[in-house]
């Protein structure tokens, strides 16, 4: 039944399988001419997938250029793999096997990276010059397992490899390195999980020895009068994501004969001979590579402009391919015209299985979505919009998330959320007659409702005190505060915001100095007085017109035979947390009149008079909605008689309740 279901969707207008043969040239994606990037890095890699023993083998070439002006004597690389191999890692530590809703454990659940053999590279071959050359070549002796962050003497996610002589300024040195990738079952984005037809599903992440960012002076928080730059190179985090420097990949896969595989960058050859499959891929200015392979994948293709899009879905979900494609066309389409060009040419999109789903890596993201999601929830439309955002506030700014995950995670959770309610309107998430909740009112609940004077969103990601407040302080609540940024600055300003930081920072790494530099040229103006309290702080807004009243009084002038009855109306406004912004205050009269008032929120209370020969009927204090930063609009307006506020709140709290099911939900597929 179900491979009949399956052959009567899979045709879906405009997509069409593609043949498992095919083989796209592989342009040099350009924004301008040249390389997008300094390209300081390099990496060829020839491996294997075994899927019995669930591990990736194989040799890996990497190149670094010094870019700083003293030499350079060592080497730091991430091991990410290792966060999984025991419950000792610091990953494993601060996440207690938990990552969005699954758990490690199973058969075979371990994972891990050993490094077998670390030499330099023969200087017969061809590289690059000036190349670094030492009478030592080999390495691996030299291999050390340092823990910057914690001390954590069982976490082996980064190592130390000191040099037989420095790396002097402008030198290149090149690797070669053997490895054995072990992955893990799937929890935490990477490694392996059974398919509903009993194969195997691999999603490999995270998953070779790869360079950590040497920083220079006057790069990102390295002083520029500093006598030499530094690596960074955090461990793996439970919170934290990836952080590394842009460059080339030229990868060549061997997989067993029939499995599908896709990658990131664009696939430039193919061979099958004697039941494997060799798949090489090429990716120019990115800074991270990873692929996916299944025998169980459906392959269907369509194209944006000048991208090819390719989605990867399992066989029981073949029924959302169009949800897939029009969602991710809609942030193509609006990332262009409101941030900037998106260079590359392809994007794969994978339907994922369990914790492999919601991630994000150059041109290949992970969507995932459940059998049978309504078309009224639109949560793989959620997923994949802002999976694709990472592109951008991930894969081309690429700033440090581990210490500033709100530029990435924040910024992109704010371009998500108005992405989908421009294009799905104003039930973006859910469209229901009775219920509509649009992406950007889910952020602000998400923050409001959580502690939102807990954790501050400058903070490094594994420093969160409390559970959630990571999630908070680097998705909802930077969301929120973009939100209302925008309706200060409007819209047209916000999006020069947003192309001129993309412009000026894609592929250099910016901080959250550069992003605020931005605004406030763009906005001409000093702009602590926001961001200290909302971005470095944990000022919380909460304003509330605290009383209304109307009493007779004498008319102006004193004229007591005038026939009208003049009023003393009252408007008592109150800020009730530590935030200040500047409000606005909508009066209504009951002759029909009106009146709009400003205040600049700094004081704890203040009271509005309006002598009228009318009373006062409501007073409504940011009418607009402009000030989303507000944890409590249920405060915000007083009327002279009874309304439906009662029946609004209780409506408000079944919605809070609502969507925080949905999170729940969509971390469970």
């Amino acid at each position: 039944m179900r491979a009949l279901l399956i052959a009567g969707l899979v045709w879906l207008g405009s997509v069409a399988p593609v043949a498992a043969q095919q083989v796209a040239p592989a342009p040099r994606p350009t924004i301008a001419d040249g390389p997008l990037s300094e390209r300081r890095v390099s990496y060829t890699m020839d491996v294997t997938l075994d899927p019995e023993a669930r591990t990736v083998r194989g040799t890996e070439r990497v190149t670094w250029r010094n870019p700083d002006r003293v030499p350079v004597d060592e080497l730091q690389f991430h091991l990410y793999l290792n966060a999984f191999k025991n419950e000792r890692s610091t990953f494993m530590r601060e996440s207690g096997g938990r990552h969005r809703g699954f758990s490690a454990g199973g058969d075979d659940a371990w994972g891990g990276i050993t490094v077998d053999r670390m030499a330099l590279a023969p200087a017969s071959d061809v590289l690059p010059q000036p190349l670094y050359t030492a009478p030592q070549t080999d390495l691996t002796g030299a291999i050390t397992f340092i823990r910057p962050d914690d001390g954590n003497p069982d976490d082996e996610t980064v190592i130390a490899v000191k040099l037989p002589r420095p790396v002097a300024p402008g030198e290149t040195i090149a690797l070669d390195i053997d490895f054995t990738a072990k992955l893990p079952r799937i929890f935490a984005r990477t490694g392996w999980a059974e398919t509903e037809q009993g194969n195997l599903f691999f999603m490999v992440a995270q998953w070779f020895p790869k360079l950590g960012v040497y920083e220079v002076p006057g790069q990102r928080y390295v002083p520029a009068d500093a006598p030499r730059g530094r690596w960074n190179t955090h461990q793996f985090h439970a919170n934290s994501e990836f952080y590394a420097d842009f460059g080339t990949y030229d990868v060549t896969m061997t997989v067993p004969e029939g499995y599908v595989v896709g990658a990131t960058g664009v696939q430039v050859a193919e061979e099958t001979a004697g039941g494997q499959t060799r798949l090489t891929y090429r990716a120019e200015d990115v800074h991270d590579f990873a692929w996916t392979a299944s025998p169980d994948f459906l392959e269907f293709t369509d194209t944006w402009r000048h991208v090819q899009l390719r989605l990867l879905i399992q066989p029981h979900h073949a029924g959302q391919v169009q949800r897939h494609f029009d969602a991710a066309k809609a942030a193509l389409e609006r990332f262009d015209a409101w941030v900037g060009e998106y260079p590359y040419t392809t994007l794969t999109l994978v339907d994922g299985i369990g914790g492999s789903n919601g991630m994000e890596y150059p041109t290949l993201i992970t969507c995932g979505t459940t059998y049978m999601l309504p078309s009224w929830l639109r949560l793989v439309e959620v997923v994949t919009v802002h999976e694709f955002g990472h592109q951008y506030f991930y894969g081309m700014l690429a700033s440090n998330e581990a210490e500033e995950a709100w530029l990435d995670e924040g910024i992109n959770s704010y371009m998500e959320a108005r992405i989908m309610d421009e294009a799905y309107g104003p039930g973006a998430v859910i469209d229901l007659p009775f219920l509509k909740v649009s992406d950007a009112g889910m952020q602000r609940l998400m923050y409001t409702k959580n502690a939102p004077g807990r954790g501050a969103i400058y903070t490094r990601s594994w420093e969160y005190a409390f559970p959630g407040d990571y999630s908070k302080a680097s998705y909802a609540k930077p969301a929120t505060v973009l939100f209302t940024l925008e309706n200060y600055l409007g819209w047209e300003r916000m999006q020069e915001v947003l192309r001129t930081y993309y412009a000026r920072w894609r592929f250099r790494h910016p901080t959250t100095r550069d992003f605020i530099a931005v605004v406030e040229e763009v906005a001409g103006e000093d702009m602590d007085w926001f961001f200290e309290p909302y971005v470095y702080g944990t000022a919380v807004v909460d304003y509330a017109v605290a009383s209304i009243g109307s009493r007779r009084t004498d008319p102006p002038g004193g004229a007591a035979d005038t026939a009208e009855t003049w009023y003393r109306n009252e408007v008592t406004l109150e800020r009730r947390r530590d935030g200040t912004f500047p409000q606005t205050l909508y009066v209504r009269f009951s002759d029909g009149t009106e009146e709009t008032v400003s205040w600049d929120g700094t004081a704890a209370w203040e009271r509005f008079t309006f002598n009228r020969p009318a009373r006062l009927v409501e007073a409504f204090l940011d009418p607009e909605d402009h000030v989303r930063l507000d944890v409590n609009r249920l405060d915000n307006r007083r009327v002279s008689r009874p309304d439906h506020t009662l029946a609004r709140r209780e409506q408000l709290r079944f919605t809070t309740r609502l969507q925080q099911l949905l999170y729940l939900a969509a971390a469970l597929f």
